[in-house]
């Protein structure tokens, strides 16, 4: 398991709307899974958390099975496992002093316990620029 945190200057409603309607906005370029440093992310209530490229190719990143705004996401997490091995991704968001505390908690769900070691250290470097990139747009 791996837990990785920041602090945004906004509160909860708006540091979760942030994170998940204007998702396309900050997410790094450089983690864009279609190649395309312009493509579209969109993270919906509705359960799809997906990217779309200029040319309208798309890519499922996972599924989103909690929405509890503005407090929590949950999402089987697509990425380097494929839907049939998700890992799973809880994002909270949660009150302090000076703003909100966004958490993310990324585990091995059972089916992809075996891809775990391989893939945590991808997982951990890339949660680090996903939320040096959120803590940017907050700023």
């Amino acid at each position: 398991m791996m837990v990785k945190s920041v602090v945004l200057p906004l509160a909860p409603v708006a540091a979760f709307e942030l994170f998940t309607r204007k998702i396309g906005e900050w997410w790094p370029p450089d983690r864009r899974h279609t190649q395309d440093p312009t493509s579209q992310i969109f993270l919906l209530k509705n359960g799809r958390f997906y990217e779309r490229a200029r040319d309208g190719r798309e890519i499922e990143l996972g599924y989103v099975r909690s929405w509890e705004h503005p407090s929590r996401i949950v999402l089987d997490f697509f990425i380097a496992t494929g839907p049939e091995k998700p890992t799973e991704v809880e994002i909270t968001f949660v009150a302090q002093e000076g703003g909100t505390r966004v958490t993310v908690t990324h585990r091995p769900k059972p089916e992809s316990e075996d891809l775990w070691a391989a893939r945590a250290p991808r997982y951990e470097r890339s949660w680090d620029l996903v939320l040096a990139a959120l803590s940017q747009a907050a700023a």
